[in-house]
């Protein structure tokens, strides 16, 4: 017998509502599953920052009928993109802690800071994001390298009185060159350095860092890499041994390696490379100065032969200076002695520290190579070899504001009067026990553009406890030499710092 369809679905549909009157006397236990709730008040939502600043926020949990203990915490920031443009960088994990104080690394632009909270226990999670913008930070302040014989890094360092410029606020930012590079610079540390001109943006603002075996161009506006090793130079066989470098008052960027100079001349980046050595017997001592006139390109000092030098051109030769034209202090051509340092002092000239290569000499000798050779540039000798402590001086700097030079022993500065008694006087004997001096530098900006009330007024002096470098600023009297006391500024935390440097902006635009 068939049944039709008409008289089984209604039949179905009764047995579920029968079915659905019986009571239900099943024994059922529901719990109410708790999510962790973020707490933000009073900790502000956009976060403004500056690369390389630290970013701190320090939110609470809220977690009612739940295990705090079982919660897990990651920060996670990520480039915010908008239309169909796929983001420049990946996703990157910050912090694993519920207070987040982790320096911000990424690039300027705009970005999306997320707080994802975690119940281990049951997987439940709950997120809250915060609106990033990435700025540039590095306008105005001093660079300092610091590290071992391993490997470095580089914290800028921004004072009141090292930059008196309006809206200017202190702070200092920590380990750029392992945040721009993800890893320390290898090798011995030699120098950090700007090369930036007066105005534009079309023109360098770079910052190059060195070892002994690697050297890197940074962008000057916010740190970012820009080439390193055997991309700065065209000839892929050239073997890296970078001793100095400076952005000459020339318009060149030199470089000391190996004992070579190497040169070049450029206002954009992707041509701002070092071809071969300029050709020569010779081996520098790993110095500069910036008062080299472009007729000169730069004047260096030969080690080998003990006299000054100086390029016919970037393709051209080493070439001696002309000959004295008369009585002469000295003879470029012939000095026989061991450079100690060369700096920039008063009246433009240059101040070369030697040391007697037998005996126990020791010179200062003064140059002006803001001119073109005509064979006067010897200025005078000052002896030095009867000032206090001078066998035990190891760092030199030459004041720009007046007739006095600086040297320094492990603990003391002295005040060298070249010009008038050629005695010393020691201006610093204040370090506390275990600290010696490991760099000594005057506050030099170049260019100085806002900050000339600040230039040559402030020594920075760096030290070591065999723990921790720290770096004193001081108020320099640079026409006395007085050094005032106590320290303006003091900051800790350093490796051994090795070499510290002023970073200025230009005049025009940023």
């Amino acid at each position: 017998m068939k049944l039709k369809l008409s008289y089984i679905i209604p039949a179905f549909a009764a047995a579920l509502a029968l079915n659905a009157c019986k009571k239900d006397k099943g024994n059922y236990d529901y719990t109410t599953v708790n999510i962790p709730a973020i707490d933000t008040a009073g900790i502000g939502g956009a976060r403004f920052i500056e690369r390389y600043g630290v970013m701190d926020i320090n939110p609470r949990i809220n977690y009612a009928g739940g295990d705090t203990a079982a919660l897990t915490y990651r920060w996670i920031i990520y480039p915010h993109v908008t239309g169909s443009t796929p983001p420049t960088e990946p996703p990157r994990v910050m912090s694993q802690s519920l207070h987040l104080a982790s320096p911000v690394i990424e690039r300027v632009g705009e970005y999306r800071l997320e707080l994802i909270v975690t119940d281990s226990v049951n997987g439940l999670k709950a997120n809250v994001i915060f609106p990033v913008t990435v700025s540039v930070g590095l306008e105005y302040g001093v660079m300092v390298l610091h590290g071992n014989n391993d490997s470095s890094d580089v914290d800028f360092l921004i004072t009141a009185d090292a930059v008196p410029v309006s809206g200017v606020v202190p702070r200092r930012l920590r380990g750029l060159y392992a945040g721009a590079t993800g890893a320390k610079l290898a090798g011995i540390p030699r120098f950090v350095a700007q090369e930036r001109r007066v105005s534009n943006t079309n023109e360098p603002n770079w910052i190059v860092v060195g070892s002994n075996r690697h050297i890197s161009r940074m962008k000057g506006q916010d740190f970012s890499l820009l080439r390193e090793d055997l991309r700065y130079f065209r000839r892929p066989e050239t073997v890296l041994a970078p001793e100095a470098f400076m952005y000459l008052n020339s318009g060149y960027g030199a470089l000391i390696n190996g004992g070579k100079l190497h040169m070049y001349n450029s206002t954009y980046e992707l041509d701002a490379v070092f071809s071969g050595a300029v050709p020569g017997d010779y081996d520098l001592a790993p110095y500069f100065t910036h008062a080299t006139s472009s007729s000169l390109l730069a004047a260096v000092y030969d080690k080998k032969f003990g006299k000054f030098i100086h390029p016919a051109s970037v393709a051209g030769s080493m070439i001696d200076f002309k000959a004295p034209t008369g009585v002469a202090p000295f003879d470029l051509r012939n000095i026989g002695k061991d450079m100690l340092y060369m700096d920039r002092g008063f009246s433009g000239n240059t101040h070369a520290f030697f040391k007697d290569r037998t005996g126990v000499g020791y010179w200062l000798y003064v140059c002006n190579f803001n001119k073109a050779d005509d064979g006067n540039m010897a200025v005078a000798a000052y002896n030095m070899t009867n000032l206090p402590e001078i066998a035990a001086a190891k760092y030199f700097q030459a004041s720009e504001l007046g007739y006095v030079d600086f040297y320094a022993t492990d603990r003391k500065v002295y005040a060298y009067d070249y010009f008038g008694a050629n005695t010393s006087k020691v201006v610093f004997d204040g370090l506390p026990a275990g600290e010696t001096i490991t760099c000594m530098k005057i506050y030099k900006p170049r260019p100085n553009f806002s900050v000339t009330t600040a230039e040559g007024r402030l020594l920075y002096i760096a030290t070591w406890d065999g723990t921790q470098g720290r770096v004193y600023e001081f108020a320099l009297n640079g026409v006395s030499g007085d050094v005032t006391l106590p320290a303006k500024n003091v900051s800790t935390g350093y490796g051994q710092v090795y070499d510290i440097t002023a970073k200025n902006r230009g005049s025009g635009a940023y």
